[in-house]
């Protein structure tokens, strides 16, 4: 019977019911969503990897590898793999003004294998398959070896390595060594690698290998500490192990030059000039490095958004309950008088809440974790490859987003019970005695309080009266609207970001590379006609060396972008150094480098702090930060010519030209012009960047409308349901003023008036907490090579506001119907 009367009780009250499924459902999604998203991003790159036997040591030489060094490599303690491989940059004819330089490799068998995208793998030496990242190559295309693609000061050139000069793409592919948009930087073309090409070994001449591979039969989880630490413990023995191999590479090179063996026995590295080799670990691959900071975004933001849903859900089932109690006196008074225990009884009403717990949990754990991690992901897509998401259940959060549930609203349920429970069967079948009335604040002000009307006074008294629904619609709707405003203030932290660095900081127009550096001549007859060029199209222009190196920090590797201006005084022409306060900061001078804040926030580095930072030939300059500027692309390090020359030994090579145009002229017009020169490389023009990198940011808009509909939905709810026990607990008093001949408006005013007033309140408490909010949630995303400025726009404000009275609005023309269906006669039925 008990059962009977509880199933019937949901049936009965189903809009009641309904909410506090709803809001645990809300709650449940939204923090199991975040939390699982990490997890399955790891999960799913952890497994590429896998698949593709992803290397442990990375092992490169000037000299080289012979198949005789990877066999000995092989017979090493825990090796299940080593390879050998070829991969050398290449220039491409006809590839588009910047997409030339591909980094070109053998395909490999065991370690680092590829995963097909689409068509299928080379079968013949004059085959090929690349990046399935590269839209500008397609199946069936043919990309030929160009004529000058050795780098400047290169003894030989790709013709003498590869056997093959023409290539028939057959088919698309992801690399384990290319997680992430990066590719590289070279010493050819425009300096930066656009993608790469895998061919078959038989492709290559060439006596030895360029890259040794090697893979451990140890299994570890990605970015395991104890991974990290096996590898610690393997690389003083894998320093000897390849130091041996170089050295007796040497000396066989020596011996095949006409030195005997004696001759050759007490030789040392030391006596080798320019014979080095590197043991490269995974921290020096830039996507995988990249993957783990990037994944760990939404892990903070996991920790906050879901408060406001917890903390709502425990008050929506504690007002709700209690109201449900307190309607049912009567009903509990009689159980009891029947013969029910107190458990008995307080059993029907955990039941009813804990199915609405154990139902909404259940939908809401299913639905958030599909839809936040595919989201997500897909936003991530920009930066990472694209495969499919393959997900992961974590039993653990299963049991403890359940057990939250259930203490939520079982816990609640048992609480507003136990005192109603605690009196006799006579006392609770006899009405419960109203409230006493109190003055509000507002009556000890008469010049205010004599002025409002009668209907006015009531619903300042009832607002103020209710304190329990009064904070709970307070909290709620201050939640919505914080959600509301962080969600709009992201897309305007993130939509209007390009704007800015491409209008207020870097104003320059455009780049050039150059196909050669130049040494600061500008009378160098290789320059002479680019110069005419650049005087006729430009306003201004000057040289700047620019290329990729490596700051090498304790954190990890970090690709950045080295800038030497010729003439440090013009820097402003094409950049403004300034630090997050406006205030302008000087070039650097000798020894010393300003930095970009994303650069210094995520190592942690201040002014005055010495950074040391490599470039592909391993050698490396150490200055000490004179300042921290303001930028959102890329990373980047200014140092002067004087830090160069004095740490390189040499002067900088000028390899880029930046230039700005004149008001009003044509940017492609003057770019086609400059491309024509045979000095230029690549034209890059910062407008089109711009527009480049907004249409990458709109693919962001889905989390932003993930959380405008669930700041909805929590509006929604909240509203619905205390507007329901708000109706619920008046019935009397709203019958009562029907009978007195209110009609159906004037009734819907003085019922819906409190929600508006107690909505106000809640909008202005959760601007507040808004601002805070999506300043913590912009810190939380850190995307690779971009950092978003905090910023909310004034126009969010008041679609947050608007949005908010616009729930408000519907809520009660829901609520209005239940309005016109309550029964005068029977609501004001004595109780006796």
């Amino acid at each position: 019977m008990m059962r009977r009367t509880t199933f019937r009780e949901i049936k009965n009250t189903f809009g009641r019911f309904a909410a506090i499924m709803a809001i645990i459902a809300l709650g449940v999604g939204f923090f199991s969503g975040l939390k699982m998203t990490k997890p399955d991003m790891m999960n799913t790159i952890s497994n590429f990897l896998d698949k593709g036997n992803f290397y442990d040591l990375h092992l490169l030489s000037t000299l080289g590898y012979t198949d005789d060094d990877v066999d000995s490599f092989a017979g090493e303690k825990d090796v299940l793999y080593a390879e050998g491989g070829y991969s050398l940059d290449v220039l491409y004819k006809n590839q588009g003004e910047n997409d030339r330089v591909l980094k070109t490799m053998s395909v490999p068998e065991n370690i680092n294998k590829l995963s097909l995208v689409d068509g299928r793998m080379p079968e013949k030496e004059d085959e090929c398959v690349v990046d399935a990242k590269m839209d500008s190559i397609k199946i069936g295309d043919v990309i030929e070896v160009a004529d000058d693609d050795a780098a400047e000061g290169e003894d030989s050139s790709t013709q003498d390595i590869l056997k093959v000069k023409k290539f028939t793409v057959v088919g698309t592919v992801n690399s384990p060594l290319y997680i992430n948009f990066e590719r590289g930087t070279t010493t050819l073309g425009n300096g930066k690698i656009a993608g790469f090409v895998y061919v078959s070994p038989e492709a290559f001449d060439s006596e030895c290998y360029t890259d040794v591979y090697v893979k451990f039969d140890r299994k570890f989880d990605m970015y395991a500490d104890e991974y990290e630490d096996y590898i610690d413990d393997r690389m003083d023995e894998w320093e000897s192990i390849c130091k041996t191999s170089v050295l007796d590479r040497y000396k066989d090179i020596l011996m095949a030059k006409g030195m005997t063996e004696d001759m050759v026995k007490d030789i040392t590295l030391d006596d080798a000039d320019g014979v080095n080799y590197y043991i490269l670990g995974r921290e020096t691959n830039i996507g995988y490095v990249c993957f783990e900071s990037d994944s760990d975004i939404v892990n903070g933001v996991a920790k906050v958004f879901p408060v406001f849903f917890i903390l709502v859900a425990v008050l929506v089932c504690m007002t709700t309950m209690n109201r449900m109690v307190e309607e049912q006196r009567s009903m509990i008074g009689m159980l009891k008088a029947l013969g029910y225990g107190k458990a008995a009884i307080m059993g029907k009403y955990m039941i009813y809440s804990g199915t609405a717990a154990v139902v909404g949990c259940a939908g809401g754990y299913l639905i958030g974790t599909y839809v936040f991690p595919e989201v997500i992901w897909y936003a991530y897509h920009m930066m990472y490859i694209h495969v499919p998401l393959e997900r992961t259940t974590d039993w653990t959060l299963v049991i403890g987003v359940l057990a939250a549930s259930l203490l939520c609203t079982v816990g609640t349920t048992w609480f507003s019970c136990r005192y109603e429970l605690s009196e006799t069967a006579a006392s609770l079948m006899r009405p419960k005695a109203p409230k006493p009335g109190k003055r509000v604040f507002l009556e000890h002000i008469p010049f205010i309080w004599k002025r409002l009307k009668f209907l006015r006074k009531v619903s300042v008294r009832n607002v103020f009266r209710y304190k329990k629904r009064f904070f709970m619609m307070i909290i709620g709707i201050s939640g919505c609207t914080a959600l509301l405003l962080t969600g709009f203030g992201i897309n305007d932290s993130i939509s209007g970001f390009a704007d800015n660095q491409y209008g207020e900081i870097q104003v320059g127009d455009g780049v050039i590379t150059l196909n050669t550096p130049i040494a600061g001549d500008r009378e160098d007859e290789r320059f002479s006609s680019l110069k005419d060029r650049l005087e006729e199209d430009t306003s201004c222009y000057d040289l700047v060396s620019e290329s990729t190196w490596d700051l090498v920090h304790d954190g990890g590797v970090k690709s950045v972008n080295m800038v030497i201006m010729e003439e440090p005084e013009h820097v402003d022409r094409y950049m403004k150094l300034a630090d997050k306060d406006g205030a302008e900061i000087e070039y650097p001078g000798k020894g010393e480098a300003v930095i970009n804040t994303a650069l210094a926030e995520q190592y942690d580095i201040k002014t005055g702090d010495v950074i040391t930072v490599r470039d592909s030939e391993m050698k490396e300059i150490r200055v000490s930060v004179s300042g921290i500027f303001r930028n959102h692309v890329y990373n980047y390090v200014y140092i002067s010519p004087e830090t160069y020359e004095d740490q390189m030994g040499e002067a900088p090579q000028y390899k880029s030209v930046y230039f700005n145009l004149e008001e009003g002229a044509d940017s492609h017009e003057i770019s086609a012009d400059l491309m024509g020169d045979a000095a230029t490389a690549s034209v890059t023009i910062n407008k089109d960047m711009k527009n480049r990198i907004s249409k990458m940011m709109e693919s962001l808009n889905y989390i932003v409308i993930v959380v405008i509909l669930s700041a909805g939905a929590l509006a929604f709810i909240v509203l619905y349901n205390l507007t329901n026990i708000n109706i619920t607990e008046r019935i009397r008093e709203i019958a009562t003023i029907k009978v007195l001949g209110f009609f159906k408006n004037e009734t819907s005013a003085y019922v819906f008036r409190e929600n508006r007033v107690l909505t106000t309140f809640g909008i202005a408490v959760g601007l507040v907490l808004g601002v805070f909010l999506h300043a913590f949630v912009i810190g939380q995303i850190k995307v690779d090579m971009v950092a978003f400025d905090t910023y909310i726009a004034p126009m969010s404000y008041v679609y947050s506001i608007v949005l908010t009275f616009v729930f408000n609005f519907l809520v009660n023309r829901v609520m209005s119907v239940k309005l016109d269906k309550i029964n005068m006669a029977e609501s004001l039925k004595s109780v006796e």
